[in-house]
């Protein structure tokens, strides 16, 4: 699956040592997508920035968290393009 949109935020987190970028992805003025960078894709990221036109190839990674029992549905990029 692929979005396009502008960067609105990108943001870096570390939770319990897994370190990941989420980029806050607006392919229109209604929504919002949150996208994961992870591991090496972090890198790919480095020439972007706020209000850069982007496309990402996602995959839809499903989890069921084993504490909570809450489920989430996270959009993991596999490929990022410049518009």
């Amino acid at each position: 699956m692929t979005i396009k949109g502008t960067i609105e935020n990108i943001e870096y987190r570390n939770t319990a040592g897994h370190e990941k970028k989420v980029v806050t992805l607006v392919p229109d003025h209604r929504q919002k997508a949150f996208v994961e960078f992870r591991g090496r894709r972090m890198e790919d990221l480095a020439p972007y920035k706020e209000n850069d036109e982007i496309q990402v190839a996602v995959t839809l990674e499903g989890k069921i968290s084993k504490n909570s029992g809450i489920q989430y549905n996270n959009l993991v990029v596999q490929e990022v393009v410049s518009m």
